[in-house]
């Protein structure tokens, strides 16, 4: 009788193994390095905001080992960082940049431990890709030779990678809910010509996501 109770015990172990699709959103911390060939605004500028999407994934389970692949979707909801002399916004002279970032999307690699029947903990990397909006204007001058006012514009997918950390609990057999923290760096950004000579901007992101998932 012991036997089998303690087989059946063993049966009833959670099985990470198998596929799920969940829901997810949470914090998002924007931040861009801007450099242009001369400009007072050489700096890093950051915002906070909100995202949210979907994610799928499938895992495989030997022992306590868990390793699986993931993919993602969010919808980020900051607006735009906005930076340079004030009068240029409505037209004036000197420089002024906007940025943002609409969407993001990885395809990660996932390597964790079950420190417990229904907890696990683990690491992430892989690819990542977003669309970001870039703007650099730069005003009239007038003195010592007169130079008129352009802009030019960037809107458009970059990619880069995606670094982090993350732990998962199983509610039932077919539930889990999910926290994560990832690092997203994405290739630098330049609006081309017009605007101030040599505008960067290299975006990078932070994001503390929570999730629930449905497990097939």
């Amino acid at each position: 009788m012991g036997l089998c109770a303690e087989a059946n015990a063993q049966d009833a172990r959670y099985n990470w193994s198998g596929s799920y699709v969940g829901v997810e959103g949470g914090y998002a911390g924007s931040s861009v390095r801007f450099d242009a060939d001369f400009t007072r605004f050489q700096d890093t500028y950051h915002k906070d905001g909100f995202l949210g999407g979907l994610y799928a994934g499938h895992d495989w389970q030997f022992g306590n080992l868990v390793y699986g692949v993931v993919g993602d979707f969010d919808f980020v909801g900051l607006g735009d960082t906005e930076f340079g002399d004030s009068a240029a916004f409505t037209g004036g002279k000197g420089e002024a940049y906007t940025y943002d970032v609409d969407w993001v999307a990885t395809a990660r690699l996932r390597a964790g431990y079950a420190a417990t029947d229904r907890l696990l903990a683990y690491a992430t990397g892989g690819l990542a890709a977003g669309h970001f909006q870039a703007t650099s204007y730069s005003g009239p001058v007038f003195f010592p030779t007169s130079v008129p006012a352009s802009t030019s514009d960037f809107s458009g997918v970059k990619f880069g990678g995606v670094l982090g950390l993350g732990a998962e609990y199983a509610l039932a057999d077919k539930w889990s809910l999910k926290a994560e923290y990832l690092h997203y760096i994405f290739d630098e950004i330049e609006p081309g010509p017009g605007g101030t000579a040599g505008a960067s901007f290299r975006p990078s992101l932070d994001t503390v996501k929570f999730g629930i998932a449905y497990r097939f």
